[in-house]
């Protein structure tokens, strides 16, 4: 006898025998037992329309991971977009090189005027265009008359002083305007970008001693890879020396931005010299090479010869006095003759007060009589000569001008002859002879001035020239400028791919995995569901199966994990059913 139990009552029930109605469960299936009675199935829990697996996953997640996830797919989605718009955002590049010496808010104004979009660095507060709006921005900030020459001259004498004014601070602006034109006068030269000048200038005194002289110093910021050179600075000196009164050249100081000091005068005096010397042995040599291409050039060929000249130049400054004489040369230069006769005198009386009278009046008469002579007899004579020579003498003074050559060292190699084969119609390579190599020595020499007594050497040698590969200077792919525009664009793609494979695409699958075993468990539900009741054949207290097609089971090919998989689902939505199907399995197996 047949007893029908409830689905709700563990009621034990054993499984047919011998009945080939009845399904019994296969090795690898699985076949659940249900009742006769339509209550054992809810068709009412089972929906109609099958969700989507994504939503299904998601649906399945607690709050806390749906708020997560959303959150991390919006993070991400945002970060990928930022990425992908720093790729493709336009180059900026700075609109002046340096916006110290520009008031900022007009530059502002006057790109907002012409409708420019600008971005400010926000380490540096440098004022950045797009690189291909940087040449109007330049000129829109040019025609607004805007300059980065702050510095201020004379117009400061212009301005309106105050009532009662010192004259402290009327000499202070003065000297201001003053060192204003002088940086503004140096800043013209090409080398300098800006300048600034400091002028130390004391108040006179009326004390000689008290008296100082005044000084200055140039600060110069020059262009990069830019120099001053010996000449600029000697230039810089002499405009501010000749700006101020009483101020020397000696007393003015240059600077760089580097901190070099330029107006060096022992440092600069020896490192001129020495560059004029360099210069001109150069010259010099420069000199010779010309004349010695110039005549093997339309004999051989430019291509045929190489020269180098080396003179050794003597820069030694030598003064020489030199005093000579000739003994054979004798001419008197002056020449005193002495004629001397001594004579008695008239003897005198007794010397005493008679004697020693002063004496008369002379009288002589108009004439002498004839015949008459003095009353004297001469004593002694005495005849003396002197005469003076004068030697031949040669007196020259030589001074040695500075650079002259002291030796020349001249090397000229020459390439084979290229002569045509008549049997062979084609060039072939000969070698000069020896005469012919003497040939080109002796137009070397004439050429360059050959002196034996210097010590100059002139070699001309023959040797076979070896063709020199042209080597082409390539820029490095990483220096090219369409380089980081790839590097930028590479990155932002990998980026995102990160992201999708990395992030959102697990993600993804999670939810997928998690909606597909849903959608499983409510597939089986759904056909337990509209399973008729009636093809349930429940006799002798037996459970039988009449097919396992009606339950939408996997089939035999499925694997041994997928079965258990869609078995723990069945465990988990109805345990009951589970209970009758093993309650039969044991009571068949006692």
């Amino acid at each position: 006898m047949t007893e029908n139990v409830p689905a709700a009552a563990n009621t034990q029930m054993s499984p047919s025998k011998g009945s080939a109605d009845d399904a019994q469960l296969p090795s690898s299936n699985f076949s659940p037992a249900t009742s006769d009675r339509s209550d054992l199935i809810d068709k009412d829990d089972i929906p109609e329309s099958r969700m989507h697996p994504l939503v299904a996953g998601f649906n399945k997640l607690t709050m806390a991971r749906q708020f997560g996830l959303l959150v991390g797919l919006a993070a991400s989605i945002a970060l990928g977009l930022s990425v992908v718009l720093w790729s493709q955002k336009d180059t900026y590049r700075p609109l002046m090189n340096s916006t110290n010496s520009f008031d900022a808010r007009g530059l502002i104004e006057v790109l907002q005027a012409n409708k420019l979009e600008f971005d400010i660095d926000p380490a540096s507060g440098v004022i950045l265009v797009k690189q291909t709006d940087l040449h109007a921005a330049r000129l829109a900030v040019a025609g607004a008359g805007l300059s980065d020459d702050q510095t201020v001259g004379y117009e400061l004498l212009d301005e309106s002083q105050p009532l009662g004014q010192s004259q402290f601070m009327e000499n202070a602006r003065y000297l201001r305007s003053l060192e204003g034109e002088l940086a503004r006068t140096i800043a013209s030269i090409n080398q300098v970008k800006t300048a600034r000048v400091h002028l130390a200038i004391p108040k006179r005194s009326v004390f000689v001693r008290d008296q100082r002289e005044p000084t200055a110093s140039v600060f110069t910021e020059l262009y990069a890879s830019s120099e001053l050179d010996k000449s600029s600075v000697k230039a810089i000196r002499n405009l501010v020396s000749t700006s101020i009164p009483e101020l020397s050249a000696a007393n003015v100081s240059i600077v760089d931005q580097r901190g070099r000091l330029l107006s060096d005068d022992e440092e600069n005096r020896e490192e001129e010299l020495t560059n004029r010397q360099f210069d001109y042995q150069r010259k010099v040599e420069d000199n010779l090479l010309a004349r010695v291409n110039s005549i093997l050039g339309p004999i051989i060929g430019s291509d045929k010869f190489q020269a180098e000249v080396t003179a050794d130049i003597d820069f030694t400054k030598v003064e020489q006095s030199e005093e000579l004489f000739n003994p054979d040369l004798i001419a008197i230069r002056s020449e005193q003759t002495v004629n001397e006769q001594m004579a008695s005198a008239t003897q005198g009386g007794i010397p005493g007060a008679l004697t020693n009278q002063p004496p008369t009046d002379a009288t002589a008469p108009e004439t002498l009589p004839d015949g008459t002579a003095a009353n004297t007899t001469p004593i002694s004579t005495r005849d003396e000569a002197t005469r003076n020579y004068e030697v031949d003498r040669t007196l020259s003074f030589t001074q040695f001008q500075q650079g002259r050559v002291r030796r020349l060292t001249v090397a000229v190699v020459v390439d084979d002859l290229s002569i045509l084969d008549p049997d062979t119609g084609e060039f072939v390579e000969k070698e000069w002879d020896d005469a012919a190599i003497l040939r080109l020595r002796t137009l070397v020499q004439d050429a360059v001035g050959y002196d034996v007594s210097r010590g100059d050497s002139i070699n001309v040698i023959n040797s076979t020239f070896r063709e020199i590969a042209e080597v082409e200077v390539l820029t490095a792919f990483y220096e090219q400028p369409w380089f980081w525009v790839i590097v930028k664009q590479v990155l932002a793609g990998i980026f995102v791919l990160i992201l999708l494979f990395g992030l959102l695409r697990p993600a993804i699958r999670n939810l997928l995995a998690k909606g597909t075993d849903e959608q499983d468990e409510s597939a089986e539900d759904a056909a337990l569901a509209n399973l008729d009741v009636d093809e349930y054949l429940i006799a002798d207290d037996r459970v039988s199966l009449n097919s396992i097609d009606d339950f939408s089971l996997m089939g035999p090919s499925e694997s041994f994990e997928r079965q258990l998989e869609v078995l723990r689902g069945l465990i988990a939505e109805d345990p009951a059913r589970v209970a009758l199907v093993l309650q039969q399995w044991i009571t068949s197996d006692d």
